[in-house]
């Protein structure tokens, strides 16, 4: 018997969700038809609200409901600004209240294997960023993975004629780990114990 084609739509959308495989992307579909008429309802809902109530900012890829809480805020130190490559990044280091300036969200991580350049990923907009606002610090919170560290040098390089610093986190930042898996005590101390770059 062939599948419903109701799980045939659920699945391709659940494959889009990072870490979900072919047979991951099955199990979910199979698990929403199992929820409750209210617990499929709620979560319509909830999905319904991101769609019309939620937008994300165009600079630091933050998701907010009025406005930027991060970019509108004045109290904001506005001479450095954390780049990372995933938005929800920004809230773990938010929750450590240890950095008090703008942030960035890169549309990725460059990869040639997955057309990711540096224009795709949002470098060429970041370093216009930096340039034509006056930032002294660039912070990169990347990933510690190959394309992270290939992402990391390949800003620090960008930078090497300007007069802008451009550090890292590092401090107890074990390889391959990302920052959504850190606690808080980790995150704040590889901010606060960040290092200077070979811009070279």
């Amino acid at each position: 018997m062939e599948m419903l084609e109701i799980i045939k739509q659920l699945s391709s959308l659940y494959k889009k969700f990072p870490t979900v495989g072919s047979k991951s992307a099955t199990r979910l579909a199979y698990a929403t038809l199992n929820l409750t008429s209210d617990e499929r309802k709620q979560l319509i809902e909830a999905l319904e609200y991101c769609n019309v109530k939620l937008s994300k900012c165009p600079t630091c890829g933050s998701f907010f409901e009025d406005k930027c809480p991060f970019c509108s805020d004045p109290n904001r130190e506005k001479d450095k600004i954390l780049v990372v490559s995933d938005s929800k990044d920004i809230y773990s280091i938010e929750n450590t209240n240890s950095y008090k300036g703008l942030y960035y969200t890169l549309n990725g991580l460059l990869s040639p294997l997955k057309n990711q350049d540096q224009e795709k990923i949002g470098i060429n907009k970041l370093y216009a960023k930096v340039i034509n606002e006056k930032i002294k610090e660039v912070i990169l919170a990347l990933p510690t993975s190959f394309e992270g560290e290939n992402t990391s040098f390949y800003i620090s390089h960008l930078f090497k004629n300007d007069k802008v610093s451009v550090t890292r986190i590092a401090y107890g930042i074990p390889v391959g780990t990302n920052l959504e898996y850190l606690d808080q005590l980790t995150i704040s101390r590889s901010l606060n114990g960040r290092k200077e770059m070979d811009k070279e």
